[in-house]
């Protein structure tokens, strides 16, 4: 055998290994793992409790939830917490993607930036604040009342403070907010030469909006009505110190229910109503839109 015969061998090089997101399982499980402990203790357990609670407390069974719709005074706050949530819902879908619609369009930065402060700036105030900001305005020496007076729409100051009125206003503002986030990236992902496309062909601007426009933005129109109608049923201090006891909502009755009459087999049954009309919202609107397009509606 010679040296001829011998034949170098190939180099072997080290691959560089590439960076993936995924992690093993077991690192995996042992980050999540805090936050499931912290789900099911203080969202999952409370929540089951409380319907076993609204079942097993007091006379038992469906006997609670009959007391519940007996009353006149739950009914009557019942009705008006449905329907006052559905006006803010409708004011914020109407407003809110008017904002969005506005905010997805070019413009000067300083305009956008200002668009996108006054819908941020409820997020940045407690509620309390923001409740009392708008009970200083609505005051019949507030600032409302002083400007009609001074222009002379009006005689005397209006009362305008524990009214429904002023609980609408008061939740519309705080609900702004997530209408706007849950519609803006359907709307920011239109693509606006569809529109111009309609015009061309021969479709007048208000019909291209409904029947093009308003399909493609319709999964961010359904869930951002889903989210404010879901969260303002549960409204307690803006109709506490806008609405007073002229405006009942639920919340304030299953408080008082809890802290004045001492019934709390009654407020769990009530609470779990309210629960239960929540969740029918969230699957009606799953139902309606399927989860894909909900997900991409909400820029998922």
């Amino acid at each position: 055998m010679t040296d001829t015969d011998v034949r170098p061998q190939p180099l072997k090089v080290k691959t560089p290994r590439q960076w993936s997101a995924a992690l093993p399982k077991l690192p995996a499980v042992l980050m999540v793992a805090p936050l499931v402990i912290v789900a099911l203790l203080f969202i999952v357990y409370p929540l089951v409790k409380l319907g076993i609670d609204s079942f097993t407390r007091g006379d038992g069974g469906f006997s609670n939830y009959i007391s519940v719709f007996e009353s006149a005074a739950i009914r009557n706050s019942l009705v008006s917490t449905l329907m006052m949530s559905a006006v803010v819902t409708v004011l914020c879908l109407l407003l809110g993607g008017s904002l969005a619609w506005a905010l997805t369009k070019p413009g000067k930065p300083i305009l956008k930036t200002l668009l996108w402060t006054a819908v941020l700036l409820p997020f940045w105030m407690g509620v309390v604040v923001k409740t009392y900001a708008w009970a200083v305005l609505l005051a019949k020496n507030g600032l409302i009342n002083t400007v009609l007076v001074e222009i002379g729409l009006v005689d005397e100051p209006l009362t305008l403070l524990y009214t429904p009125l002023a609980v609408v206003l008061g939740m519309t503002y705080t609900m702004l907010p997530y209408a706007v986030l849950a519609m803006y990236p359907t709307m920011a992902g239109f693509d606006k030469e569809l529109l111009n496309s309609a015009s061309v062909l021969g479709s007048s601007r208000t019909g291209a909006m409904y029947k093009i426009w308003l399909p493609m933005v319709r999964p961010g129109l359904v869930a951002g009505g889903a989210i404010v109608f879901a969260i303002s049923i549960g409204f307690y201090i803006t109709p506490v110190l806008l609405g007073g006891a002229q405006t009942p909502f639920m919340a304030t009755v299953i408080g008082d229910d809890i802290f004045a009459f001492f019934n709390y087999p009654r407020a769990a049954a009530s609470s779990v109503i309210l629960l239960v009309i929540a969740l029918t919202v969230l699957i009606v609107t799953l139902k309606l839109v399927g989860a894909k397009a909900l997900k991409g509606g909400l820029g998922k």
